[in-house]
């Protein structure tokens, strides 16, 4: 079966809920939610595959790749701020039947979305050496860092197309569109990434850097089909080639007032995310190398959160959009519900298989007793984890990107940056000490989004 007639044959799933049919709350949050949820975890095992083929290699080439990987995310800030807006605006537009305005925003944000990479894109790349240099890592993980950034950032429209394109579709009620790309680029970037790292099939030996070739090639390629889905086939926002391009100041205005303060939020999460692992590289290699093993498997974790925030995000928009501001609510503590139960079973596997659970992605022992005990702290903020990250979303797709930016600035920088440094360094607890204050800020944006949410201010917002 070709990837067109599975498209076609699931043009019935892609359809947009009628906004005046008695479907079932978690009907409709299920059908959102299952594709994003299996999506989100082929990327992480497009990444714990890329970090198991490294691992191979040595703590230093973990802690190179590493770290390469967590400046990418970096530059992604200004795509995922973008695309908070498209997606938030696209969804009212459908909400309330406004197929024109829907096209408008996707046109206008795919604009911005090139414009921008290729700013983001030359500017990292004559910067990534200095960029790297400040982590403080040794000259060996610094240079395959550099080069990781430099092959990704090269082609960092493609990373803006596929950001953008996935939010539209996300936006219009299509999660298994994403799905089913995601899928087929993952396979890709597996074969490309065995290939060139192990030198197989007569190919050269690249080492580390083939998992950058491998990352960039199976964006490429999906931001391709993304790109072709939207124009040719997709009935539930078909897009025209003609018309809608160029510069509206109305549409990019409603973009940006909503995307800007995302975009901050992803500034000041990643941000902080690099400066928490700068402390880690301070504590030694095989110290940084363990958390950066957590954080992969952490992937895992994570998937139901971002699964049913996705289904959150949409499902309050489109609501809103419609005029249903109760029904919006709703969909927000189903989505928590839900994803909360996921999160809490993820911790205890994860709290009774971590030692084997570690193995896997390092046979290197001074790693292993680190990462086990990172791991149990992850394993023990589940529940934390599911509120800060659904509610966040549920938030987002009202357009309360200023009040998500304010929380996330309070738990990353005062919690688990000060707190991390003032724990795991000042008073010497190390690794420990750090994620005490890494659980602590997901209490903290727990506590404040759950607030502010309760509030309701978020259902009279005009974007």
């Amino acid at each position: 079966m070709t990837f067109n007639h599975l498209i076609a044959r699931l043009n019935t799933l892609r359809q947009p809920p009628d906004r005046n049919a008695p479907i079932a709350l978690n009907r409709q949050l299920l059908r959102l939610a299952g594709p994003s949820l299996v999506e989100n975890l082929l990327q992480t095992m497009l990444m714990v595959c890329d970090m198991i083929f490294v691992g191979q290699l040595g703590k230093d080439a973990i802690a190179g790749i590493g770290l390469g990987m967590q400046l990418t995310f970096f530059l992604q800030v200004a795509f995922m701020g973008l695309a908070v807006g498209n997606t938030a605006l696209i969804a009212r537009a459908i909400g309330a039947g406004d197929q024109r305005a829907a096209e408008r925003i996707a046109k206008q944000s795919l604009t911005l979305a090139v414009v921008i990479s290729i700013v983001i894109g030359a500017l990292t790349w004559f910067a990534a050496d200095d960029i790297v240099r400040v982590m403080g890592a040794t000259a060996s993980v610094n240079a395959l860092a550099s080069d990781f950034l430099r092959i990704v950032s090269g082609f960092a429209f493609v990373m803006g197309v596929m950001f953008i394109g996935s939010g539209t579709l996300r936006g219009a009620g299509d999660t298994v569109t994403p799905m089913l790309i995601t899928g087929f680029i993952n396979l890709i970037n597996i074969v490309v990434a065995y290939t060139l790292i192990f030198g197989n099939f007569g190919f050269p030996r690249v080492g580390p850097l083939g998992a950058a070739v491998a990352m960039t090639v199976s964006r490429a390629v999906g931001a391709a089909l993304i790109l072709y889905v939207l124009f040719r086939r997709t009935k539930i926002l078909p897009l025209a080639l003609r018309g809608g391009w160029g510069f509206h100041r109305d549409v990019i205005a409603r973009i940006l007032n909503i995307g800007l303060p995302g975009a901050a939020e992803q500034i000041v999460f990643q941000a902080g995310f690099l400066v928490f692992a700068a402390m880690a590289v301070s504590l030694g290699t095989a110290n940084y190398a363990a958390q950066q093993v957590a954080f992969t498997i952490n992937g895992f974790s994570i998937m139901p959160a971002f699964a049913f925030g996705v289904a959150a995000t949409t499902l309050v928009g489109q609501n809103l959009g419609a005029k249903n501001p109760e029904r919006a609510e709703q969909s927000a503590y189903h989505a928590l519900k839900n994803g909360t139960l996921w999160m809490v079973v993820m911790g205890i596997a994860f709290i009774i298989w971590r030692e084997p659970l570690v193995r896997v992605f390092t046979c290197d022992p001074d790693v292993w007793q680190p990462a086990e005990m990172c791991l149990t702290f992850i394993a023990l903020s589940q529940p934390f984890l599911s509120v800060s990250m659904i509610v966040a979303s549920a938030l987002r797709g009202a357009g309360d990107t200023r009040a998500t930016l304010a929380v996330t600035f309070a738990g990353i920088w005062l919690m688990r940056v000060g707190g991390g440094y003032i724990l795991g360094i000042v008073l010497g607890l190390g690794l420990f000490g750090m994620w005490i204050a890494w659980s602590g800020d997901f209490m903290v944006r727990a506590l404040l989004v759950a607030l502010r949410f309760r509030t309701g201010k978020w259902k009279t917002l005009r974007v």
